[in-house]
């Protein structure tokens, strides 16, 4: 079983990273077999079908490069002939040559797809690991492919020759022009008979390449898992930028401190910052909360910025417990917090208008809703 350099097995197949990598690089599937039997399979098959034009054609052309006006012409002529008589044979042989580009492209582009990649690997010109190409398993069995090709091309040609002697000997008995076109008709059957055995091979080569392509790229276990790590993101960085989102998160949260109605502390352990506006809610909507450290900087900003501090360290908890930020606060707490905003707005007239001192309320809180809650 194939091996890396560290002795791990590459038991793993290849994930869809690694493959879309290795078609990045121009690594995909391919078979010389199959392209060469779809060019000479098109190739014989455009003959059988164009052959009569193209004899034709070419009979023209001999005969205009051997009639007396263009052996007896001006110098001077020769070469715009020689170049007319090129255009004619191009011309002629055009369907031949698409047929056999559109296979080739076919063969490759049904395989693997299409790629294209201009890159260079300076390493393909190291004779060390020529070598060891050359003497490799996959080496040898393209060799062995390539003498049991000869094999049945040689079979099916010997078989050809051996089932069209009569006809091929029967040619010298007609007259030219029809000996001509038999014997065009007989080598188009001919190349297409020999072709056959090409199909065999491909069919053999195509599946054996897809194994071999999947094979080359598989994975050892460590290698899959450190794909994995890097496509979730290695467990430092996501720690990183969680803590960074966590940070923007607070700093969010601490810039509508300023605008919250009260905040509600512990005192020193939780602080939750409400806000009630009764055109946008229904009830008071919590703005800011944070226990120890980010707690004391809610209360240092409430101070900063004028804004009512009561301690309630019951309700402090609660609210902390079980309201989720910019949400309103749960029914069960309306009662106590509408107490907490009553004695802000009193504290408010008296701050403005004078008159006595209101007293900070005790916020009446449910016992068995408040254990529930914590």
């Amino acid at each position: 079983m194939a091996e890396n350099q560290d002795g791990q097995e590459r038991t793993e197949e290849a994930s869809a990273k690694k493959l879309a990598d290795a078609r990045k690089k121009g690594q995909v599937a391919r078979s010389k077999e199959l392209a060469t039997m779809m060019v000479t399979m098109a190739g014989a098959l455009m003959l059988i079908a164009t052959g009569g034009q193209l004899a034709q054609a070419m009979q023209s052309i001999m005969r205009g490069s051997f009639s007396p006006s263009f052996l007896l012409s001006p110098t001077e002529s020769l070469p715009s002939q020689l170049y007319g008589l090129l255009v004619h044979g191009l011309l002629s042989i055009w369907p031949l040559m698409l047929a056999t580009l559109l296979a080739a492209i076919i063969a490759n582009v049904v395989l693997g797809g299409w790629t294209f990649n201009l890159s260079f690997k300076f390493d393909r010109l190291d004779p060390i690991k020529g070598l060891g190409k050359l003497f490799s398993v996959r080496s040898l069995g393209e060799l062995v492919k390539s003498i049991a090709k000869m094999a049945f091309i040689g079979l099916a040609a010997f078989l050809v020759l051996q089932f069209m002697a009569e006809d091929i000997l029967g040619l010298g008995l007609q007259d030219p022009q029809q000996s001509i076109a038999n014997s065009a008709a007989l080598l188009d059957w001919f190349f297409l008979i020999v072709s056959l055995p090409l199909v065999v091979i491909a069919a053999i080569d195509v599946p054996w390449q897809l194994w071999n392509y999947k094979k080359e790229l598989r994975m050892t276990r460590q290698e899959v898992r450190d794909e994995h790590k890097e496509s979730d993101g290695r467990p430092e960085v996501k720690a990183k930028l969680r803590e960074m989102q966590q940070a923007a998160a607070r700093q969010r949260m601490m810039e509508k401190v300023p605008t919250a109605d009260v905040v509600i502390t512990n005192p020193t352990h939780f602080a939750v910052a409400l806000r009630y506006d009764e055109a946008r809610s229904s009830a008071p909507v919590l703005v800011a909360k944070g226990a120890d450290q980010v707690a004391a900087r809610i209360r240092e900003l409430a101070k900063d910025n004028a804004v009512t501090i009561v301690e309630s360290p019951r309700l402090a908890r609660a609210v902390f417990a079980s309201t989720e930020l910019d949400a309103e606060i749960p029914a069960g707490l309306y009662l106590a917090v509408a107490q907490i905003l009553t004695y802000v707005y009193q504290l408010r007239s008296w701050q403005t208008m004078g008159g006595e001192y209101p007293v900070a309320p005790e916020p009446e809180i449910d016992d068995v809703y408040l254990k529930d809650l914590l």
